[in-house]
């Protein structure tokens, strides 16, 4: 079992609309079975999995972990044949973040192309780097034809890979968000669906790539 954390300093990035999305794609593309889980405490991706739950939608399955049991529930799923884990994580990279870094096969930092969310980048690099782990970024939230995007992305490769595959700021992410759903279900054929199919398959090689390196 792969182990993906999804984390970022700043509130706002769009953390959880990408953890949901990328498990659906996982999920879509017949790559599970696929686990979801949330610990932030503000619930979000847990609200979002029960929502879809209302909706007649099974999968990706959503397994709630206390942080004390982190290390143990995320063997015992992998025992149970997961092949994706994908946790949304609190806005802050403090003490907390780091017990979930030490089981992360991947970090992936979702930046919107901003300078005040570049300079609260910064404040949790070190603790990320001193994890040991596997990181790389992706813009979400992106605006298109905006200077900043360019500039944001060539200030992350100096500290990282930065995925070309990009989440874009589209109506359609919030409002099936607010029902449980994704692009995936909406719209299949859509260019948002097409972006998350997208990125998912960038990340997933990186980690297949991380794997064999």
């Amino acid at each position: 079992m792969k182990t993906i954390i999804i984390a970022n300093q700043k509130g706002g990035s769009g953390k959880s609309t990408l953890t949901v999305h990328l498990a659906a794609a996982a999920d879509h593309a017949g790559h599970g079975p696929v686990i979801l889980t949330d610990t932030d405490p503000q619930g979000t991706a847990g609200d979002w999995f029960n929502q879809r739950r209302k909706a007649g939608i099974a999968t990706p399955l959503y397994s709630p972990i206390a942080l004390s049991e982190i290390a143990a529930k995320v063997a015992a799923l992998k025992e149970a044949g997961a092949q994706y884990l994908f946790i949304d994580t609190a806005p802050s990279v403090g003490s907390v973040n780091a017990e979930l870094f030490a089981i992360a096969d991947l970090i992936l930092i979702p930046l919107n192309p901003t300078p005040a969310d570049l300079r609260a980048l910064m404040k949790g690099m070190p603790l990320i780097r001193a994890s040991g782990k596997p990181f790389l970024f992706t813009l979400a939230r992106v605006r298109s034809n905006l200077r900043n995007n360019e500039g944001t992305a060539m200030a992350l490769q100096s500290l990282g890979l930065v995925l070309e595959a990009r989440m874009h700021e589209r109506v359609i992410y919030a409002e099936t968000f607010a029902h449980g759903k994704t692009a995936l279900e909406t719209e299949p054929n859509g260019t948002a669906a097409k972006e998350i199919k997208t990125l998912w398959d960038a990340v997933k090689a990186i980690i297949h790539e991380n794997e064999n390196s």
